[in-house]
């Protein structure tokens, strides 16, 4: 299982870039999941709803199911490892993206819009690329790579090893 975080200002591109490589992975025939960061606590559900109320009372673990679609609610604690967590959960993953999630043992790539900020918003150091509408780094190693280019990132992030 390959995994990435894509980090980076709200409104830079994370979630287009992940559409683009989750499309781009389909059609090889990859298992891709994608997770999506929410820093504060946030209900999938109305307090008023029958899932929020089985969470309420303790269930470790709810479903909402539709048509073609299930929706797992599980509770976590403070201390599980979300990352763990979905590794044993989906052990034959190929990639697993995480969208504003940054983890001190996961590869971070920034997506950077220079049109809405004036600076990366983490440091150099934390970083393993920058995908961003115009260069924005200079004199480092850390790669840097245009949004429209597709095809170098996932090279990248295929070959990428810590």
């Amino acid at each position: 299982m390959r995994i990435f975080s894509f980090i980076g200002w709200s409104g830079s591109g994370k979630t287009t870039l992940i559409t683009r490589l989750i499309k781009h992975y389909k059609t090889q025939d990859k298992k891709v999941i994608a997770v999506k960061h929410a820093p504060h606590k946030y209900y999938l559900e109305p307090e008023s709803t029958d899932t929020f109320k089985f969470l309420e009372a303790g269930a470790d673990e709810t479903c909402l199911a539709a048509k073609n679609e299930m929706l797992t609610m599980k509770r976590i604690t403070e201390k599980t490892d979300p990352i763990a967590l979905l590794k044993s959960q989906y052990p034959d993953c190929d990639f697993l993206f995480l969208e504003g999630l940054k983890s001190e043992n996961i590869p971070a790539i920034e997506v950077f819009n220079s049109q809405k900020n004036e600076a990366l918003k983490f440091p150099l150091a934390s970083l393993c690329a920058v995908v961003s509408d115009k260069p924005v780094i200079t004199n480092s190693p850390i790669p840097n790579f245009n949004m429209n280019d597709l095809d170098k990132i996932i090279h990248f992030m295929e070959v990428y090893h810590e």
